[in-house]
């Protein structure tokens, strides 16, 4: 197969953009349950491995393989985009589903036995 086509080029970039969402989306699915600060850790040190990862496979695609630049880089910004907008939009359909599952109501907020408000407002707001 030649590398250095457009055809070649553009099936690289797509493959690799491919990649990089299926990753991210398996490690962010992954730390969703965890604590917020472990989450963020989780999702944005992927982030940067990632990032080292694609770096390094677009230098050797571009390098060493010599493939058609201007195919591959035009192929993977605009894959990565669609790709990273359809990743946003899934977590945020995903983020409104579980808050919807556990919403609770205000009244459980004003309750004694909640470690959450102070006493003092409690009293306040509850006499």
């Amino acid at each position: 197969m030649d590398f250095k086509g457009p055809l070649a080029s553009v099936l690289a970039a797509f493959g690799l953009s491919v990649l990089n969402a299926v990753i991210g989306f398996i490690v962010a699915r992954w730390a969703f349950g965890k604590e917020l600060n472990t989450f963020l850790g989780i999702v944005f040190g992927s982030f940067g491995i990632r990032s080292i990862m694609v770096i390094t496979c677009i230098w050797l695609c571009l390098g060493p393989l010599d493939m058609h630049q201007t195919s591959f880089a035009i192929t993977y910004a605009i894959s990565s985009f669609l790709f990273l907008m359809a990743e946003i939009f899934f977590f945020h359909q995903w983020y409104e589903k579980q808050k919807r599952k556990i919403r609770r109501p205000v009244s459980d907020l004003l309750k004694k036995n909640d470690d959450l408000v102070p006493h003092s407002l409690l009293n306040y707001y509850t006499a």
